[in-house]
């Protein structure tokens, strides 16, 4: 099993839920208004001075599931001219 986080720009909320819909993920976490800075993006803290947010998306997928995400994410990805979206993937022990 691995872990997926997804960070992205809110205004792409619509497109990562209906790509989680489409890869039939069972279950997810979802946290709004994530606030931050990436290596190659502007700091996004919601406020006057660096407006906008982003959300957070965590999920554990087996591996039948793995490379259709991988592959949706990819295309996402490209979709949204390679940014506003960061993936991060590690490995997942499912404890109960």
């Amino acid at each position: 099993m691995k872990m997926l986080l997804l960070i992205y720009d809110v205004d792409f909320d619509e497109e990562v839920m209906e790509t989680l819909t489409t890869c039939c993920v069972a279950g997810y976490t979802k946290w709004d208004r994530v606030l931050g800075k990436g290596e190659r993006s502007d700091p996004k803290f919601d406020d006057a001075v660096w407006p906008g947010f982003n959300c957070a998306v965590m999920m554990g997928v087996d591996e039948a599931l793995e490379q259709a995400m991988f592959e949706a994410l990819t295309s996402l990805h490209k979709k949204m001219g390679g940014k506003a979206i960061k993936a991060f993937s590690w490995p997942l022990e499912e404890l109960f």
